[in-house]
């Protein structure tokens, strides 16, 4: 996200505790998508092995985090 349009997302970032009964949104990002995309010859627009990939990385966070209860991919790689 350095040097992007959304670097101002981390103005929001605090190190406080949450209040209880409230939801909180986290966002995981990767890094060098677009060089792991090229090695494994994923084709644009929704390979269905990347789109596996990232349904397979956000259910082992839900397994893995039992309090979330939503999660989701996306990625601009395929746009």
């Amino acid at each position: 996200m350095a040097n992007s349009k959304y670097e101002y997302v981390k103005t929001f970032e605090k190190s406080e505790t949450l209040l209880p009964s409230t939801y909180i949104v986290v966002r995981i990002d990767g890094r060098g998508f677009h060089k792991f995309s090229s090695k494994y010859g994923f084709e644009k627009p929704n390979d269905r092995r990347a789109l596996d990939l990232m349904n397979a990385a956000a259910t082992g966070v839900l397994k893995e985090l039992p309090d979330i209860c939503f999660a989701y991919g996306l990625s601009d790689e395929f746009r």
